[in-house]
């Protein structure tokens, strides 16, 4: 069942000498539990397709539908709303906040959807257990390492369930070891709580993880593969593949 329907999308930055089309006219489903990468190079148009589905832009023509709203229509305290209650998020950077404690951070979703004060408790508890990261819930993020940082990220995002993660280059300030560690957990959220999550990475092996890989360019969508069956080894080496055709595409 689709979760995320894209039609048409455009988007169009600055007019005259100034005038860049990130967009051009992308069409895209997202099915409901599904596990999507986004792959191109600098300028393809991934990070502009991430902020317009995000809600954070707005796009210059097209529609977003997910479930039954046209996010690209709701004003700006509309979606500001969708955003808080629909949607998590894992950055690159983690954006923890220094002054909380990292049970304090992986809340914050539900404090801003004003959840009761033991729920609010009961799943924060529930969800750095699921992470094994409950001894770190009274620690600060100066205080705890990238991999540990981002796990707690990776909590926030999924706390107050929604209906979407967005995943921007979510193992890029990593190393390899808990880069894969990273793909672990979001697998988990994908294939345990049916979680359905759309990221941008520029890593092929990081993209192996995914159920689908769609390729971006000139702000187009040029090609799109599945993993099907394959095991993740062999599904990166297709992702390789694949990408280095495109880079040989004039």
């Amino acid at each position: 069942m689709s979760l995320l329907r894209i039609n048409g999308l455009g988007k169009v930055y600055g007019k005259g000498q100034a005038y860049t089309q990130a967009l051009k006219q992308v069409d895209l489903e997202v099915n409901k539990a599904d596990f999507v990468a986004i792959m191109g190079a600098s300028g393809s148009g991934k990070s502009t397709l991430l902020n317009l589905i995000s809600t954070i832009d707005k796009p210059t023509h097209g529609e977003i539908w997910i479930n039954n709203t046209n996010i690209a229509k709701l004003n700006n305290a509309k979606a500001d709303s969708f955003r808080k209650n629909q949607l998590g998020f894992i950055f690159q950077d983690f954006r923890l906040l220094d002054s909380l404690t990292i049970l304090e951070n992986i809340a914050v979703p539900l404090i801003i959807q004003k959840r009761k004060k033991i729920q609010i408790e009961q799943r924060t508890e529930e969800v750095m257990d699921m992470l094994c990261i409950s001894k770190l819930r009274d620690k600060y993020p100066y205080q705890i390492s990238g991999g540990e940082k981002q796990r707690a990220a990776c909590a926030r995002a999924i706390i107050a369930e929604p209906e979407l993660i967005l995943a921007d280059e979510p193992t890029g300030s990593l190393d390899s070891n808990n880069a894969h560690n990273i793909m672990g957990v979001m697998t988990e959220f994908n294939e345990k709580l049916k979680a359905t999550i759309l990221m941008v990475t520029h890593d092929p092996m990081i993209a192996s993880y995914c159920k689908r890989v769609i390729f971006l360019k000139d702000g187009n969508i040029i090609n799109l593969i599945e993993r099907e069956n394959n095991a993740q080894n062999v599904f990166y080496k297709i992702i390789v593949e694949h990408n280095s055709k495109l880079q040989q595409v004039i």
